[in-house]
């Protein structure tokens, strides 16, 4: 089974993550999170792709033994290695260096065909104007050279930038289903097919976007994940188990539709396309996604 490791110190927001993203909990629960000892794991099956997530303890005992005696256990089987760093704690970014080169290290041994993705959390604790440079020099810090995909991305639980790396993940988890890559193959072949939708997205209850193809995707998370909060309030109040709705702006529409598993098939077209079109069109793309699943 495929394995995402949530690594870095104590306090830099990894359980945080994970509760949010995948657990759905608000954001309040998660503002006094106790430490994690040792280490958590749970299973998510996203697609009939099932993978771990493993939240290991930040306390420098802990990453010790994790890249010491039990380095085997925790880094075989790695898809993904997420190390979050807490950017607004610079007293500590040279220690958490010190303990990603030796889990670097391990992966390289363990699972070298792993993605890293580096998240620079809490940048929305930095002044607007900090966050860009902070960044850049934070990437440039925690290079290595081993021969390692490294992604680097400024992340907050505040915003929709959470949601989109962890999309990014289960992407690259899902990029190892067969079932996963026909689905993208039958999106980017609609589009190529419409070019009136700029845009076609499949998000997971949880709000992580699993498929995304078009040039308008990233104005789709925003709205995808309202309808996502409010998808039980909407259903009970209108008895629907299959919620279709749609939003208009000045400049786009959006077309939301509720799929099987929990899926939310989502649309985005400018103002100039008809709406009755485009959600015509999106029933279509509905049907064969629905049926490659």
């Amino acid at each position: 089974m495929q394995k995402i490791l949530f690594m870095g110190l104590g306090a830099s927001g990894k359980s945080s993550i994970k509760s949010v993203v995948f657990e759905g909990q608000s954001l309040d629960s998660v503002k006094n999170y106790n430490a994690t000892i040792n280490y958590t794991r749970s299973t998510k099956n996203i697609v009939d792709s099932a993978f771990q997530i493993f939240d290991c303890g930040g306390q420098e005992s802990f990453i010790s033994v994790f890249i010491g005696e039990q380095a085997e256990f925790i880094f075989s089987d790695v898809t993904i290695l997420v190390w979050v760093i807490d950017v607004s704690n610079f007293d500590a970014v040279s220690t958490s260096k010190f303990y990603f080169d030796h889990a670097v290290k391990r992966l390289d041994e363990f699972s070298s065909n792993a993605v890293i993705f580096c998240l620079f959390h809490k940048i929305d604790l930095l002044l607007p104007d900090m966050r860009v440079q902070v960044a850049e020099t934070m990437e440039d810090y925690f290079s290595t050279e081993k021969d390692i995909k490294i992604l680097y991305r400024p992340t907050s639980i505040y915003n929709q930038s959470i949601f989109s790396v962890m999309g990014e993940m289960i992407q690259t988890i899902l990029s190892k289903s067969l079932k996963a890559t026909t689905v993208t193959d039958a999106i980017q072949e609609f589009i190529e097919q419409n070019k009136e939708l700029s845009g076609i997205a499949v998000y997971s209850e949880d709000g992580l976007p699993v498929f995304e193809e078009g040039d308008l995707v990233n104005k789709i998370i925003l709205p995808a994940n309202l309808v996502l909060t409010n998808y039980d309030r909407l259903s009970n109040e209108y008895n629907s188990n299959g919620l279709k709705t749609t939003l208009e702006t000045t400049d786009y529409i959006f077309v939301f539709q509720q799929m099987k598993s929990g899926l939310l098939l989502t649309g985005i077209a400018h103002k100039v396309s008809p709406l009755q079109y485009v959600m015509v069109k999106m029933d279509q793309m509905a049907n064969i996604i629905l049926d490659l699943l």
